[in-house]
C-alpha cells in the first residue's frame, strides 16, 4: 500500500506549458532588467564622477591613488557575477514555483474533465492537503451534490418504470423529480 504523503516521480515537469513558461520568463526577466539597471546606473554613476574627478580615496599616499586608476574595473566584476548568480536563482525559482501553481491547475482541469463526462464518482485531491484544503472540499461537495441529485432521479425513474400504469405512483414519483431539479438553477 502506498502511503498517501509519498511523492511520485516527476515524469512531465511542464503540466501547463503556456502558464509555466509565462511565469518562469516573467520572473527571469524581472531579475534580468533589475540586474541590467543596476548595472547600467553603476556604470553611468562611476562614469559621470570619473569625468568630474570627485573620487575620493581613503589612503593619504599619491601614488597608491594613482595606481587605482578604475574603481569600475575592480567593482563591476563581482557585481556582475552576483547578477548572474540572481538571474540562475531567479530561473531556479520560476521552474519550481510555476510547477506550483500549474500541478493544481492541471489536477482541477482534469476533475472538471472527468465532470462534464459524467464520472461524477470522481474526487479532487492535492498531495499538499493544507494548502489547498478549502478548495478540496468546496470542489468535492459539487461532485456530492450531483452525485446526490442524479442518484434521487434514478431512483424516482426507476420506480416509475417499474409501475408505469400506477398513475399516484407516476405522479408522485415526478413531482419529486421536478422537486430535485428545482433545485439546479439554469
Amino acid at each position: 500500500m502506498e502511503d498517501k504523503h509519498s511523492r511520485r516521480r516527476v515524469k512531465n515537469f511542464f503540466l501547463k506549458k503556456s502558464i509555466q513558461i509565462r511565469m518562469i520568463t516573467g520572473i527571469f526577466f524581472t531579475v534580468l532588467v533589475m540586474g541590467l539597471i543596476t548595472t547600467g546606473l553603476l556604470a553611468f554613476i562611476y562614469n559621470t564622477k570619473a569625468q568630474q574627478g570627485s573620487f575620493y580615496y581613503m589612503s593619504n599616499d599619491v601614488m597608491q591613488d594613482l595606481e587605482l586608476t578604475s574603481v569600475l574595473g575592480i567593482i563591476l566584476p563581482p557585481i556582475i557575477a552576483v547578477e548572474i548568480i540572481a538571474v540562475l536563482i531567479a530561473f531556479g525559482i520560476g521552474l519550481f514555483s510555476s510547477r506550483a501553481v500549474a500541478v493544481p491547475l492541471y489536477k482541477i482541469e482534469k476533475w472538471a474533465i472527468r465532470l462534464k463526462n459524467g464520472k461524477l464518482n470522481t474526487t479532487l485531491a492535492f498531495r499538499e492537503e493544507k494548502r489547498m484544503k478549502d478548495l478540496t472540499i468546496q470542489c468535492n461537495a459539487v461532485t456530492d451534490f450531483f452525485r446526490s441529485l442524479v442518484s434521487d432521479i434514478r431512483e424516482h425513474t426507476d420506480a416509475i418504470s417499474h409501475k408505469p400504469n400506477d398513475v399516484p405512483v407516476v405522479v408522485l414519483r415526478t413531482q419529486r423529480i421536478r422537486e430535485l431539479l428545482d433545485k439546479v438553477e439554469l
